[in-house]
């Protein structure tokens, strides 16, 4: 028996974004305090994933159909009941609750937990309309599934998310959000990004190197900037946008635009023809050497609660490689540190401007490896591990 038991109905058996953040959090805490979780999860058969190969490791999984509404319903009842039994025979001092349709269950898991004085959280990992924005790219069907589920979250965010002892964001502002919209109050927050702090393993010498080789393979001269988007041709992801915005710097300065992705013949579509854009795919631990080449990195996103509310990963791995990244102003933390950290530029859509910035830029080293040590799972989890009687309090 361990110290938390994750309650959720997140895809936690294959890799992917909600995946990451449990289970790296999950990681941190064990790591950084010897806080051990385990997990009760309902999970989707129509992932395929065999029992003994989920992506989190060993756990509690209740197996339904999630397409099966009676199947749905049946493993919502069966996940939770199995949760208060866990909680009445163990002695976790937290019950985590994460996903959609959960959060009514607050009542239930904080009256299992009575005996053990475990506290309950939510985690509500990011805005309650993500689902709708997911939809707009997706089949109708499963549109339809994802649109409900938003539905779903709203209500449930509403109407309990002030029950609870704690609660996970990933954002400040979203806590804000939530405090006005949801009645909740500042003191029951967690701000947690996905943010594992990893910085680049290599030395600036080596940097060098790979500025030289990937910049060579490319074919970037010294007088042109390059610019590197790293993603998949989501719309919410804004590919499009970021081509549209290269062809606009180039008619101002020799530039290249680099994108990389997992799907090349997705953004090759989204892009449309250019010349010089170049397009390649790497895996993820490879990443941080490619991106020595950069002069830019850019990350755009769309006027919309979603983003609002978001704090991308992304973000980070672009600041670890101590390049200004060019950004929109409607990822709300992510403005706020540009402009107090002087980690990129804000792009109000005025390309000139943009432009007389990028002559001008200049991203010091330390700011950003200070911002990626701030945000860290090291630093953001402490409330918690402190709350957990972890850490002492002068920690």
């Amino acid at each position: 028996m361990h110290d938390i038991l994750i309650v959720t109905s997140r895809n936690i058996v294959t890799s992917g974004g909600e995946f990451s953040l449990i289970k790296n959090r999950a990681n941190a805490l064990k790591n950084g305090w010897g806080i051990e979780s385990d997990v009760a999860a309902l999970c989707n058969v129509r992932l395929g994933v065999s029992e003994g190969g989920e992506a989190f490791g060993s756990g509690v999984y209740v197996r339904r159909d999630f397409m099966n509404p009676m199947q749905l319903l049946s493993g919502y009842e069966e996940l939770i009941t199995t949760a208060e039994k866990m909680v009445l025979s163990g002695s976790y001092k937290a019950i985590i609750l994460s996903g959609v349709g959960l959060f009514r269950y607050v009542d239930r898991m904080k009256r299992a937990a009575e005996a053990s004085g475990a506290f309950v959280c939510a985690d509500v990992h990011g805005y309650y309309g993500d689902g709708s924005l997911l939809a707009r790219d997706e089949p109708f069907f499963l549109g339809s599934f994802h649109r409900a589920a938003a539905f779903v979250e709203r209500y449930e965010q509403r109407h309990y998310l002030r029950k609870f002892d704690r609660i996970f964001c990933v954002s400040r502002a979203y806590r804000s959000f939530l405090c006005r919209e949801c009645g909740c109050t500042a003191g029951q927050f967690y701000i947690v990004p996905c943010a594992t702090g990893s910085t680049p393993s290599f030395g600036l010498a080596e940097e060098l190197k790979y500025r030289e080789d990937y910049r060579r393979k490319y074919s970037v001269a010294d007088d042109e900037w390059l610019l590197v988007y790293s993603g998949g041709a989501s719309s919410w992801q804004c590919l499009p946008q970021t081509a549209r915005l290269y062809r606009e710097i180039l008619k101002r300065h020799g530039a290249k635009l680099l994108v990389l992705s997992g799907d090349v013949a997705s953004a090759r579509v989204a892009t449309g023809d250019c010349d010089g854009i170049e397009f390649d795919s790497f895996k993820p631990s490879d990443l941080p050497s490619v991106f020595c080449a950069a002069d830019f990195f850019v990350m755009l996103r769309e006027d919309v609660p979603t983003n609002h509310y978001a704090y991308p990963n992304k973000f980070l791995e672009y600041v670890a490689a101590h390049r200004p990244v060019i950004a929109t102003p409607y990822v709300y933390d992510i403005a706020e540190e540009i402009n107090r950290d002087g980690v990129g530029l804000l792009y109000n859509g005025d390309v000139d401007d943009l432009v007389l910035k990028m002559d001008n830029a200049v991203c010091d080293r330390d700011s950003c490896d200070r911002l990626v040590q701030e945000v860290s799972f090291a630093n953001s989890l402490i409330p918690f591990a402190r709350d957990l009687g972890s850490v002492g309090s002068s920690y």
